[in-house]
């Protein structure tokens, strides 16, 4: 399992050169809650590949805000991404999936290109 290398965007002034990692079988983040994280997911290969994005605690009666509904989150979030295709995903959106520790394990989908920025 390694740890994913972060573009770091905060401290930049205009142009930052990103920092692409190959996903293995299971990789970790570090999420910062409220810092806009972003995931960029490009699968440069034949097939489609699916990541699962998952952090050490996320509940199995989560309550959807401003609803009577509750979800099971504690499965982790599946992002398919077709061939050839990218995806990005605001951590911060999906904050729910992540609860825990703050460390996130992206798992299933080992050659997905992924960049990560904060």
């Amino acid at each position: 399992m390694a740890a994913l290398t972060t573009t770091a965007l905060a401290s930049v002034s205009g142009v930052a050169t990103a920092t692409v990692n190959t996903a293995s079988a299971s990789d970790t983040l570090t999420y910062v809650k409220g810092t806009n994280q972003l995931i960029e997911m490009d699968n440069t290969t034949g097939g489609s590949l699916t990541l699962n994005i998952k952090g050490t605690a996320p509940s199995a009666t989560y309550s959807v805000p401003n609803t009577s509904t509750t979800v099971d989150l504690s499965a982790g979030l599946s992002v398919t991404v077709a061939a050839g295709a990218k995806k990005i995903v605001n951590l911060d959106k999906i904050s729910g999936y992540l609860t825990g520790t703050g460390v996130v394990t992206l798992s299933g989908a080992a050659t997905l290109k992924i960049t990560v920025y904060a």
